[in-house]
């Protein structure tokens, strides 16, 4: 793992070997759900792998960022579902104004 270099996570078993790594790196990794994987996976389950690994990994300071793709319905569920930073294909200040007010972030996707 190299220190700021985004990371694709899909399931626990990724999420919980980069987290580990991490701890022992002593590094902030930031995560990277796979394209448009709100309407793969679905806003619950995104929001439960980023509560479990909270709870499981709360000395290590990741950031996850969940991908929405182009539509804004998604992002929504996903900010209901608790989801801290989401990202879509589009700006949409909409849903950017949204996510502030929940205390939560709209960011473009990192490469």
């Amino acid at each position: 793992m190299t220190a700021g270099e985004p990371l694709v996570v899909r399931d626990w078993r990724q999420m919980k070997a980069v987290l580990t790594a991490a701890r022992e790196a002593r590094q902030a990794p930031l995560l990277l759900t796979p394209e448009n994987a709100a309407a793969t996976y679905g806003a619950g389950y995104l929001a439960a792998l980023q509560e479990r690994a909270r709870a499981e990994f709360p000395d290590v300071a990741f950031t996850l960022v969940v991908d929405c793709g182009d539509t804004p319905g998604y992002a929504l569920a996903c900010l209901r579902a608790g989801v801290a930073k989401i990202s879509m294909s589009s700006p949409n200040e909409k849903i950017a104004d949204i996510a502030r007010q929940m205390g939560a972030e709209l960011v473009r996707r990192p490469t």
